[in-house]
């Protein structure tokens, strides 16, 4: 640098934006010269090889660098109990990116800029929900059918950045427009009810509407489940929960159901012939190894169960394989949500107008991405149903 020019260095920092700038003074004269802007956003930065989640206030906002990418101004993005699992390392092979990821993986937003090939699907401004899972196409379970089993799935808010952050550039075959009628405060339960769609459908053949039907858990999945089952007209319908918060939640949900205390339910088919007088339909969503076990006992003979909550790897139940025999039952599995979204879109549009999509009525609270430890902690007490991070607009 010639003598007669100084570098004064100075760095700038505004509100989410962070400025590098160089100003020249030659000759008495000061010549901006602007280097670097880097926008910076508010982020959940989860370290796996810590097990640390922690609040990031000046995280670079990630930027449009594909054909086909989106990026999203997050609104809405909520705490799956998957999460939990996630940051203890309790979800086998499908662990988060361990050197470092913004969790999230149901969120709703605003489209905010656009790769060239995205814009023939999208605009700046439209509402959108985020489909986080993917498969890369290539492979047999591709082929087969199977695309949630692909072990190259780059599942956004797990392996990729996601939606506990202000912003996030996703590829546009996973972003799904919101129909108008349907809020961006909804629109972030898409994921969480694709998954649920996916379990109902994976029920297979369906008892009656009148029939003893068994939900085990209150939290977001088994009211999620409930309205469900509302909306397509069962009415003999039990929730069990031990939580008493969680029993207050679904018993104001307004649906009917009679919500009790698992020993509750102990207390009425002791004597009974559980055989005969068991459950039709049991959808375990608690993730309880124990809770799983006792569908099975609550089960009458030609039940299905499905064992839809996510338990911790590893752990095990002991199982009589006679009583399965005997009581000829069906169990299901379900993961993830392939081939449910846009039906589930269309379903919550028929859910939105019966005010069963209402946050209030399904006990989700929302809180500032600061707040983040309130919220975890909002949710495994049972104050929440679902802890939600709104977003500023």
């Amino acid at each position: 640098m010639p003598s007669h020019v100084k570098n004064l260095g100075t760095i700038c920092f505004e509100t989410n934006v962070l400025i590098w700038e160089h100003c020249f003074a030659i000759e008495n004269t000061i010549l901006p010269n602007l280097l670097l802007v880097v926008a910076t956003m508010e982020a959940l930065w989860f370290l796996g090889t810590e097990k640390d989640l922690s609040h990031q206030e000046k995280w670079k906002i990630p930027e449009v660098t594909k054909p086909n990418d989106v990026k999203i101004k997050v609104a809405y993005s909520g705490v799956c109990g998957s999460d939990f699992h996630f940051m203890s390392g309790e979800m086998g092979k499908f662990t988060p990116k361990q050197d470092g990821v913004i969790l999230g993986h149901e969120f709703s937003g605003v489209v905010v800029e656009l790769g060239e090939a995205a814009k023939s699907s999208f605009k700046v401004g439209d509402n959108v929900c985020v489909n986080p899972n993917f498969c890369c196409g290539k492979c047999d379970w591709s082929d087969e059918g199977f695309p949630h089993f692909c072990e190259s799935n780059i599942t956004v808010g797990v392996k990729c950045n996601g939606g506990w952050g202000q912003y996030c550039v996703v590829p546009n075959f996973v972003v799904h427009k919101l129909p108008d009628s349907i809020s961006l405060e909804q629109g972030a339960l898409a994921e969480p009810y694709s998954c649920v769609i996916r379990g109902w459908n994976k029920l297979g053949v369906l008892p009656k509407t009148h029939v003893p039907v068994l939900v085990q858990g209150a939290g977001i999945i088994g009211s999620l489940f409930a309205t469900l089952l509302h909306h397509h007209g069962y009415k003999n319908v039990t929730v069990s929960e031990p939580n008493d918060e969680r029993r207050k939640l679904c018993s104001g949900m307004g649906l009917g159901f009679d919500v009790v205390h698992p020993q509750e339910l102990e207390l009425k088919l002791a004597g009974k012939d559980v055989d005969k007088h068991g459950f039709h339909l049991i959808i375990d969503c608690t993730g309880n190894p124990k809770a799983c076990q006792k569908a099975l006992d609550f089960a009458r003979r030609g039940a299905t169960v499905s064992w839809f909550g996510c338990s911790p790897a590893g752990k095990t139940i002991p199982v009589e394989p006679f009583q399965i025999y005997w009581k000829e039952l069906t169990i299901v599995g379900s993961f993830v949500n392939p081939f449910c979204f846009e039906e589930t879109l269309t379903l919550m549009e028929k859910l939105g107008a019966s005010g069963l999509l209402d946050y209030q009525k399904l006990g989700i609270k929302t809180f500032d991405l600061s707040n983040y430890k309130v919220a975890l902690e909002s949710l495994k007490s049972g104050k929440a149903s679902k802890a939600m991070f709104k977003f500023p607009e």
